[in-house]
């Protein structure tokens, strides 16, 4: 362990400017290596960070996540209304429960377990409580690509209202560490997390976890804040074998940037060496905010990395209470520059309740599909009988292999003939767990639908009818294998739709 100190560690809190010159202040002493190690970030004097992000990573890795092709486009193709998902208790007392300080802070899915896991993190307060959780999420698909919706039923209007299976269930914690009771908002490279911790007696600090070892693991090393505060952390592998971590001090106003001195974090070897400070103040006034969660992700083409920030607020647009994610360019070239990109504003209910609040948990995950998906918490808990809420932000083409698989086939309804507002999706798969005779049933849809998108094999359809129960006029969407998309004004079928079933040629 390196400790900086304590005039220079002063210092490098002052500024950028500060941060650089002290580049000559070399550690007091050198300690054993203990188990956590703790990092407090030795100087680096100029940024030297690779080239971009690592293209290389395959799905199932331990480490690192896949890349995007296409980053922006990916992002704005993100559907702004999401599926509703929700998960249990189990064993725990979660104590996020309104009124109170506590709630809801970051969420990840892992690689593991075929990317049936997600890690939430919390602030707890009890006296033996916990940071985070993890939930196994048993019922949904094996393959890592998107969870579709838990909470359909034939017999219940709404999702909103319907219970989680019981599978879906949180079974292990991470305690509460030396005092420190805030989790903030996190991210996994593959199955290693880094969740950043706070209200602690001393600085602000990233724990590191391994869920390739164990399902409880406890962290195997520390990186240690120039602040009181650390409210997100961001990690990524870059192209040349190094990790990328960045620390967020309060609403992400300052970026502590740090790189690994080893190409596999986990080596008792590696230290996490302090290379720079961003600053909110270097982006223009109106292209930053205070965010909750940032995650990094790599663009395939061109190993660029980006981070995308979720928050209430659209930034210089928007009202406050409203759900944002905004994406942001990173360039690491000497100093890391970050360059605003694009926002999207997305929504946290359909028809019924607020099921989601990205001034929680948010957090973006990358499947073997390569495609984008943000997932997002409420802040509490208050979701039918004591479970947990939270929203499915997928693409709007939302599986690639729905061209020869019907399994994987889906026809998607919007309110709006632009594609936008509210809608649902008519996956194959789920063919049994909706009342589709009756759109009434079918988070009150009835009459409308004004535009779809569909993706369906060769040899099946779906029919699409004007009254319910299968009656009255109809139109078919055929399939060829192809994605499609129409305004159904076109056909003179706006607003009419009342029953939908699959049906083969």
């Amino acid at each position: 362990m390196h400790r900086i100190p304590r005039r220079c560690a002063s210092a490098m809190a002052l500024s950028l400017a500060g941060l650089l010159s002290l580049a000559g202040c070399g550690p007091e002493a050198r300690e054993p290596a203990a188990a956590p190690r703790e990092s407090t970030g030795g100087v680096a004097s100029a940024l030297a960070l690779g080239t971009g992000g690592d293209t290389s990573c395959v799905w199932g890795s331990p480490d690192c996540n896949l890349c995007i092709p296409d980053v922006p486009l990916r992002f704005q193709q993100l559907r702004d209304h999401g599926e509703v998902l929700g998960f249990h208790p189990g064993p725990f007392n979660l104590n996020v429960a309104y009124p109170g300080g506590n709630h809801w802070q970051g969420i990840q899915r892992l690689a593991m377990g075929s990317g049936r896991y997600l890690v939430v993190s919390k602030r707890d307060d009890a006296p033996v409580g916990n940071v985070g959780h993890l939930v196994h999420m048993s019922t949904r698909n094996g393959e890592g690509r998107r969870f579709r919706s838990n909470r359909l039923s034939p017999t219940i209007q709404q999702p909103e209202d319907t219970l989680p299976p019981g599978g879906d269930v949180a079974v292990a914690a991470l305690p509460v560490l030396d005092g420190y009771r805030h989790g903030g908002g996190m991210q996994a490279a593959g199955n290693l997390l880094a969740l950043p911790m706070e209200e602690g007696p001393g600085p602000g600090r990233i724990a590191l976890y391994d869920y390739n070892a164990s399902l409880t693991p406890s962290p195997f090393a520390y990186v240690q804040g120039l602040t009181s505060n650390a409210g997100t952390a961001s990690l990524a592998k870059l192209s040349d074998g190094h990790s990328l971590l960045l620390l967020g001090h309060f609403d992400a106003k300052a970026l502590e940037v740090f790189r690994s001195t080893e190409s596999d974090i986990r080596s008792a070897a590696n230290q996490w060496q302090r290379v720079d400070l961003w600053e909110a103040s270097e982006l223009p006034q109106g292209e930053w905010g205070a965010f909750q969660n940032l995650n990094l992700v790599t663009d395939c083409n061109d190993s660029q990395l980006y981070l995308v920030g979720t928050r209430l607020g659209g930034l210089r647009w928007g009202a406050v209470s409203d759900d944002y994610a905004h994406l942001y360019r990173v360039h690491l070239d000497g100093h890391m520059r970050l360059e605003h990109v694009a926002s999207k504003h997305l929504y946290c209910s359909n028809d019924g309740s607020r099921q989601c609040n990205l001034d929680a948990a948010a957090g973006v995950f990358v499947g073997p599909d390569r495609g984008l998906i943000l997932y997002a918490t409420e802040h509490a808990d208050d979701g039918p009988s004591s479970t947990v809420k939270l929203m499915e932000f997928r693409g709007i083409w939302a599986d690639p292999l729905c061209r020869t698989d019907l399994q994987r086939a889906y026809v998607d309804f919007y309110d709006d003939s632009d594609f936008s507002d509210r809608g649902f999706i008519f996956d194959s798969e789920d063919q049994g767990l909706k009342n589709w005779a009756r759109f009434d049933d079918v988070d009150a849809f009835n009459d409308k639908a004004s535009a779809v998108r569909w993706c369906i094999p060769p040899g099946q359809r779906v029919r699409l009818y004007g009254d319910s129960n299968y009656k009255g006029s109809y139109k078919d969407l055929v399939g060829d294998g192809l994605l499609h998309e129409v305004n159904l004004n076109s056909w003179s079928f706006g607003d009419k739709v009342s029953s939908a079933r699959w049906l083969a040629f």
